[in-house]
């Protein structure tokens, strides 16, 4: 039977401490923005970044920190193209300006309690296109 290098383990091993410490600081980001602490938040999503460049989601959720919390569309819109460029079944969620407001469909979760109305449609309007698209697919 062949093993695995040792060189190779401890790169494995390297790179899910990584993995692990972006997981961290994306939840430190996401529950100061739950708690309207936006500029600590982004912060925090720099620093998970930084360890996990390639991950769509934090892209996407740091969009929304800086549309919704902080006013910083412009920041957001590069965000949210860093998402798209990364994950192409996430760009079409992430086209919010397609997406028509359907006042008769409402989407619930706990983590949409207490959010400013602002990011509550946002992640509202991602859940609906999300969905959208895996009712299609069925």
């Amino acid at each position: 039977m062949n093993s695995i290098p040792e060189g190779v383990k401890k790169s494995w091993n390297k790179k899910e401490d990584l993995l692990n410490q972006s997981d961290e600081m994306a939840l430190k980001a996401d529950l100061l923005a739950f708690e309207s602490r936006y500029e600590e938040a982004d912060q925090y999503y720099e620093k998970a970044l930084q360890l996990n460049p390639s991950n769509a989601n934090l892209w996407a959720f740091k969009g929304i920190n800086l549309s919704g919390g902080l006013n910083r569309d412009e920041d957001a819109r590069k965000a949210w193209e860093n998402a798209k460029r990364l994950d192409p079944v996430l760009a079409d969620a992430l086209d919010v300006q397609k997406i028509e407001k359907d006042e008769g469909e409402e989407f619930s979760s706990p983590v949409l309690c207490g959010m400013p109305d602002n990011i509550r449609d946002k992640i509202k309007q991602l859940m609906k296109k999300q969905k959208e698209q895996l009712d299609s697919c069925k």
